[in-house]
């Protein structure tokens, strides 16, 4: 059995702070009347306030939970307490065949994955004149939508951006909420996020002058849709708001490597809990991004650990220089794990995130390991610093700040770092001489 998580590793599946916190208190001998482990799962009772105790399993291939407690919340705060004591004191589980209800357990979940990978691979039949009706039916109420956005869009410039702080709690929700009756709800979370600017410094007028540029930039590029190239077509539509199914992404071709999570980020967005995944392949040299969108009370289909290593096969979705992709198929390994590839300076960076940039403006978000970085603070800004002297400000999440500089103590470190519109921000490292991982908890409103 193949599991060596470290507790910070345990950590990060954890679905909050008050979980962590329950887990821990459990992570005890005296809590668990029986522990075992065997070829493929990890299981213990522990005994709760009722006279009953709660049968708790983990699979430690895919890193899945099951749990007789009532607990909604997953993985629930048995599932993690064993898994901390297994980490803290392997020795306490002895070896032993599975019993019965774990065994049907596991035999559930590989004929449910069996049952997706044989969906993946039908072919349903499709009624193409029902479909091609319904896109054309889109597309008309889609066109009418941007005609509405533009002109909203006129009229905003032409009043002057100067009262939009103040009107900003109302004055894009509106327009949101039109773009979502007109099938378009790519554009509608564009509104939105110029809703949730911060509008307490200077800063924002840039930033909304240009995030207003490439909202009109996009209108413009679906209506003259027909003009670009296929991936182009695909890239604009995917922004607009038009789903590429998980069928159509796995059933294109697939990057087979040894992938490193490099972060995981949690953000709630209304009802939904939405999970990002960093990736890092060793042969391709590929980023990747994987993302679940979880509804109250669903369970993620997978549970991917930062700083773990698993071989599979990656499709990517359609577009330019898309880095959003699907697991056809993967598997952890508890060995052979490698640090990623490092530009050399913050310079290299740089001219990555241009690139990245000018091959597509709308990009998010463009992810980066970089070398020989140091911490610096000058009272009011935290700055990175390369072996080269050159400095950019970054931004560092205020719980991880002082962690961060404890971890690194002044020393060079490698780091993962996100670049977008309003500057980098460090999320990982890697801190040397022995290259040990270290990602926090990254939970976020």
């Amino acid at each position: 059995m193949l599991l060596n998580l470290t507790e910070e590793q345990i950590v990060q599946l954890a679905p909050d702070a008050s979980s962590v916190k329950a887990a821990k208190g459990l992570a005890t001998e005296s809590k668990w009347i029986l522990r075992a482990s065997g070829t493929r799962a990890l299981w213990g009772h522990c005994q709760g306030s009722g006279k009953t105790p709660y049968q708790t399993v983990v699979d430690t291939q895919d890193l899945a939970f099951k749990c007789s407690c009532p607990s909604r919340k997953f993985p629930c705060k048995h599932g993690l307490g064993l898994l901390l004591l297994y980490a803290a004191r392997p020795e306490l589980f002895g070896a032993a065949d599975e019993p019965e209800w774990i065994s049907e357990w596991l035999a559930k979940r590989d004929q449910k994955a069996e049952k997706k990978e044989q969906k993946t691979k039908g072919d349903a039949p499709v009624d193409e004149a029902a479909q091609a009706r319904r896109q054309a039916q889109r597309h008309k109420n889609v066109m009418q939508g941007i005609d509405d956005l533009q002109v909203w869009l006129k009229d905003l410039l032409r009043n002057g951006l100067l009262q939009v702080p103040e009107r900003a709690d109302k004055l894009f929700e509106g327009m949101a909420r039109r773009m979502v009756d007109a099938q378009a709800p790519g554009l509608a979370g564009r509104l939105r996020a110029l809703g949730e600017m911060d509008f307490t410094g200077e800063s924002w007028k840039a930033l909304l002058t240009e995030r207003l540029g490439k909202l009109w930039l996009l209108t413009e590029a679906y209506r003259h849709l027909e003009r670009r190239s296929e991936a182009w077509q695909c890239e604009i539509r995917t922004l607009i708001g038009y789903p590429q199914t998980k069928e159509e992404v796995l059933a294109g071709e697939a990057v087979a490597d040894r992938w490193m999570v490099l972060h995981k980020r949690v953000r709630r967005v209304d009802q939904l809990k939405v999970e990002s995944y960093w990736l890092y392949g060793e042969r391709s040299g590929r980023m990747a991004v994987y993302l679940e969108f979880l509804a109250p009370k669903k369970i993620p289909e997978m549970s991917l650990v930062p700083g773990d290593f698993y071989d599979g096969e990656l499709c990517f979705y359609s577009g330019v220089g898309s880095l959003r992709a699907l697991f056809r198929s993967h598997q952890r390994v508890g060995e052979g794990g490698f640090v990623p590839a490092a530009c050399s300076g913050l310079e290299e960076a740089a001219a990555r995130y241009r690139a990245a940039v000018g091959e597509n403006p709308f990009i998010d978000e463009v992810p980066t390991v970089v070398d020989g970085l140091r911490l610096a603070e000058d009272g009011t800004r935290n700055w990175v610093v390369d072996a080269e002297g050159k400095r950019f400000p970054v931004r560092i999440r205020e719980e991880i700040r002082i962690p961060l500089l404890v971890t690194t103590g002044g020393k060079p470190f490698r780091g993962f770092l996100l670049a977008d519109e309003e500057g980098w921000e460090l999320l990982s490292i890697w801190n040397q001489p022995n290259d040990e991982f270290y990602c926090w908890r990254d939970e976020r409103d």
